[in-house]
């Protein structure tokens, strides 16, 4: 009997605590790869030749981690976001000088931040948009995808192995790499 009174009790204390909740504690860490949207302007001062955008991470980067960053360039006949990797060049014809003026976006990264930097060849005044272009500095989009581990992203892609150039991976052969086909978009814009 007392064997039974015992295990009633064991029983009874189990699901009586089991059932206990308490305060939420913190956020644990991020489950990489983390994917998030920004929108960005780099018209600040139009007749600077560059213009930059510092960013916090939103991850806490580890060493070796790798941050990817995408411009998006457009939308195919669905609608879905067409993406170019950084750095990623656009051009404009000036009739000020009759040639045609380069503006390009680069970035870095270090643990704590990343860096958009749009530098030309002019006035960024001149890819500011027009009744020619759309304009390539105000609102533009950029995907961050943080990567884990010390994995570059980088492919031989040449058909004459001794003249290879290495480039980038496109952003659908990142998500294929890196099976990202289902990672949510954090957007923030």
């Amino acid at each position: 009997m007392k064997r039974m009174a015992m295990l009633f009790a064991l029983i009874v204390s189990g699901i009586i605590f089991s059932n206990c909740e308490g305060p939420e504690g913190p956020p644990g860490p991020t489950v990489y790869p983390y994917v998030t949207d920004i929108k960005l302007n780099f018209d600040g001062d139009l007749n600077a030749n560059i213009a930059s955008q510092l960013v916090r991470h939103d991850v806490k980067l580890y060493q070796g981690d790798v941050v990817l960053i995408f411009v998006m360039e457009d939308t195919d006949n669905k609608g879905n976001p067409i993406w170019s990797p950084l750095p990623q060049r656009y051009f404009v014809y000036d009739n000020a000088t009759q040639q045609d003026e380069e503006l390009e976006y680069i970035y870095n990264y270090g643990v704590n931040d990343f860096e958009i930097i749009a530098r030309a060849t002019a006035p960024l005044g001149i890819f500011n948009g027009n009744g020619s272009h759309p304009g390539f500095l105000k609102n533009m989009i950029f995907r961050i995808i943080y990567v884990p581990g010390a994995d570059p992203v980088q492919k031989f892609n040449s058909t004459n192995s001794s003249n290879s150039e290495i480039h980038p991976l496109s952003y659908d052969e990142v998500v294929a790499k890196y099976n990202l086909q289902n990672i949510n978009v954090v957007k923030k814009y």
